[in-house]
């Protein structure tokens, strides 16, 4: 039900896994009761789908109204119906006691209450006991029906969303790449809404493709298995110029280089600032050439085809000249240098698309995730959504998380303490954590923009606002490490120190925060004196150590 108009949320999932609708009018019927008040009636109205012999009617008049809702009372033109069979009320005066009722006019409900049993000869209406209903049925019906209409859904407006709902899922079942792909580019501004369906993508074997200048559209589109993102949704790219590529691609087939892109869009508005959003959003990869080497000549490039364009243009105005020649494209060589570091393609991509396209920083610290048993941010973030479903991540209730911390924002609280605002987030989404004092000062060290931690704390659900985790304990996550952080571990740490007083103190109440097997020697400068000890050389504890000492009192050198 994920991307299913109605139908997306953990609650109303859950009733559909329940009910298993069969055709329109259980869609209609569970988007009607998933509110409040009417909510009450969907343990029955499961029940009773499920099994036949559970419905009942308080009178054989009321099976033709409520036999298609399972004998409950879902719709408001339910209760008119009961009003007009029931009690002889006509259509109109049938509608003003249901607008009464949903109104709560306490004594024009109550008034109504005897015309509803006895009937009203003034108003023509004959009432229940007429019809051969009993006083103690005609009271019991009555008071079901003040009960469910105070909060009454219109059966009309429930249907059209019905049949929206219906169309949708229809389209993710039967197109999934082309319905995601649209599903994507409606929700662009609302980064956990695409996180939780590029999510919903991979489990449906369906990959999220970066940006690529010669397949992508302008909005999300189908490639191939896959989908694709698009031009237009990369930052400081806009609109405009992607027309302009998309056109240019039409006219003159596929780009083949990086100076004929260049080439070609020079006189499209083309940027620098367009430029390096494109190469580090890997629009150019498929070309061959390597992010680094891009963000290396790109300026060149682009010079070299400025000063060419000017001297061609001079050209045209000589007296005897035919116009000029047609600019060459530039030669470029591009420098032997190393791609970035999978992290800082991943950042790279971030920044200019608001995604992880080839991948997520927390990927390889999955193993570490599952073993401290952290929840998906995304379940915790939907179970705000259910203020009157019951679920495991509540108000209240004990969570652990792990993911990257995003953004970190300080604050000084009343009691001039200091408090930390933090955004964590993990494959599935993101989360803001309240951090106080006491587990400030205990793990502040951990809090830096880009490091992975698995947090543990209570969930905080108020009003209006998204959930938030009120956090207790802060620690940092070793995963599966590669690259530099493998090297790391072949090497020796060494901080230098003024002196063997308060500085060596807080030394190793620092390390103690991150025990490991790394060789580390202490160097007291007042002293001259070498202190060996182990730890696990984490970015967290370097960048402590650096902000605290200065970068040349902290040094890795190899065993």
């Amino acid at each position: 039900t994920s991307g299913v108009f109605q139908m997306e949320s953990a609650g109303m999932t859950g009733v559909g896994v329940g009910l298993k609708p069969k055709n329109i009018e259980d869609i209609c019927a569970i988007i009607a009761l998933y509110r409040p008040g009417p909510m009450d009636s969907i343990p029955k109205f499961l029940a009773c789908a499920q099994d036949p012999t559970k419905v009942t009617y308080k009178h054989p008049l009321l099976e033709p109204i409520l036999s298609n809702t399972y004998g409950c009372i879902v719709y408001q033109e339910q209760v008119i119906e009961i009003f007009r069979k029931l009690a002889g009320y006509s259509l109109g005066q049938a509608d003003m006691v249901r607008r009464a009722m949903s109104k709560k006019k306490e004594k024009d409900v109550q008034r109504e209450r005897e015309s509803f049993i006895h009937g009203d000869p003034a108003r023509n209406i004959a009432g229940c006991l007429a019809n051969g209903i009993s006083e103690a049925v005609a009271q019991s019906i009555y008071d079901e029906i003040n009960d469910f209409a105070h909060y009454a859904f219109n059966k009309s407006h429930s249907l059209a969303y019905a049949i929206v709902a219906y169309q949708t899922a229809w389209f993710k079942c039967r197109h999934p790449r082309e319905y995601m792909a649209a599903l994507l580019t409606s929700v662009l501004d609302s980064q956990d809404k695409v996180a939780e369906y590029i999510a919903e993508c991979k489990e449906n074997g369906i990959n999220l493709l970066p940006p690529d200048i010669n397949e992508s559209g302008a909005a999300f589109t189908v490639s191939g298995p896959n989908i694709r993102f698009g031009l237009a949704a990369l930052k400081g790219v806009g609109v405009g110029f992607t027309n302009a590529v998309l056109a240019e691609r039409e006219k003159g087939g596929p780009f083949a280089s990086f100076p004929e892109f260049c080439s070609r869009m020079y006189d499209s508005d083309l940027n620098k600032r367009v430029l390096d959003s494109l190469i580090r959003s890997g629009s150019f990869d498929s070309m061959g050439c390597r992010r680094s080497q891009l963000l290396k000549v790109y300026e060149q490039v682009v010079d070299s085809i400025n000063r060419d364009r000017k001297r061609n243009l001079e050209g045209q105005f000589d007296l005897f000249g035919g116009g000029g020649d047609a600019v060459p494209m530039p030669a470029v060589i591009l420098p032997d240098i190393p791609e970035f570091s999978p992290a800082e393609l991943m950042a790279m991509e971030k920044e200019t698309t608001g995604l992880y396209l080839s991948g997520h920083p927390m990927d390889e610290y999955r193993r570490q995730a599952q073993k401290y048993g952290a929840a998906p941010i995304a379940a915790v973030m939907a179970a705000g959504n259910e203020e009157n479903s019951p679920s495991r991540y509540g108000d209240g209730a004990n969570v652990t998380l792990a993911g990257v911390v995003a953004s970190v924002r300080t604050k000084t609280t009343k009691n001039n303490s200091l408090m930390a605002y933090v955004i964590l987030e993990d494959a599935s989404g993101s989360i803001e954590l309240l951090v106080f004092s006491r587990t400030l000062t205990e793990s502040g060290a951990y809090l830096k923009a880009n490091l992975p931690v698995v947090v543990t704390g209570r969930v905080s659900i108020r009003d209006e606002k998204a959930p938030q985790v009120m956090v207790d304990r802060v620690a940092p996550l070793s995963g599966e490490r590669r690259g530099a952080e493998e090297r790391q571990g072949e090497q020796v740490l060494w901080v230098k120190l003024p002196d063997g007083g308060e500085s060596f103190t807080w030394l190793k109440k620092l390390l103690n925060m991150f025990p490991g097997e790394n060789p580390t020697i202490v160097y007291l400068a007042d002293q001259r004196k070498k202190l060996q000890t182990h730890c696990i050389v984490h970015e967290a504890l370097l960048a402590e150590l650096r902000e605290t000492l200065g970068e040349e009192s902290v040094v890795l050198k190899a065993k």
